[in-house]
């Protein structure tokens, strides 16, 4: 089924190029919202905010995330990242499958395919769902990506480029301001509510907890679900 699935969407689908940025490139354009101002030894005393359109701080590398963030977000949005070459064939072909009985289709994107629709203006998905002809289209560029970067660069750049609140772009923007706390201070059950997040950024705190209940009994071991609810109504309160 995946091959007729895959071939199907190639015989549709339009023929465009995508001229992805490099690795490098991406992470040195990437501004934080927030001027610092030093002291003459060199010091931080303030922040001061000085970009109004979303909060980002500085880029945050992989190893300064949390394993149990890296964990709970591989869990939530592509389990099987490092054994595939871009997409889960076998996560598309389910999701096509299941699209044809259900009024909400799913979506199946690898976090190649979003970092991919992140970089190039012409994948990022509007009001409605992406017609074929834009998803195989977001395919090939997750493909052409996945042949220029490593899997641990996609996966910094989705921590880094992702909205998770309201504002709040990037995992050190939403772990200091959800929880106070640098990313690689974030205990399980934060980094379950983050992963969930991302899928919902607006939802509700008795939303994001039942989600990350869900996560959390999917990890192995499975995590539990105690305060989960109270953390979450502290977190999101506002934010």
């Amino acid at each position: 089924m995946i091959g007729r699935l895959s071939l199907l969407l190639a015989l549709l689908a339009p023929a465009l190029a995508f001229a992805l940025p490099t690795y490098d490139r991406v992470k040195q354009e990437y501004i934080s919202t927030e001027g610092v101002l030093l002291d003459r030894n060199g010091e931080p005393i303030h922040e001061l905010r000085v970009d109004l359109h979303g909060r980002r701080l500085s880029w945050v590398q992989l190893t300064e995330v949390s394993p149990a963030l890296l964990d709970a977000v591989i869990r939530a949005e592509d389990k099987r990242f490092f054994h595939h070459g871009g997409v889960d064939w076998l996560a598309l072909s389910d999701a096509a499958f299941g699209s044809l009985f259900s009024s909400k289709p799913r979506g199946a994107s690898t976090l190649s395919m979003q970092v991919a629709a992140m970089l190039e203006g012409k994948l990022k998905r509007g009001k409605e769902h992406r017609t074929l002809g834009q998803k195989w289209d977001q395919i090939k560029a997750a493909r052409t990506l996945e042949k220029a970067w490593t899997k641990r660069q996609i996966l910094e750049a989705y921590l880094n480029l992702s909205t998770f609140r309201g504002e709040l772009q990037g995992v050190a923007a939403a772990s200091r301001a959800l929880f106070g706390k640098q990313p690689s201070g974030l205990n399980e059950r934060e980094s379950l509510l983050l992963a969930v997040l991302l899928r919902g950024p607006n939802a509700t705190a008795e939303a994001v907890a039942k989600r990350a209940c869900a996560l959390g009994n999917s990890m192995q071991p499975p995590q539990l679900c105690d305060g989960l609810d109270t953390l979450a109504r502290e977190a999101l309160e506002g934010a």
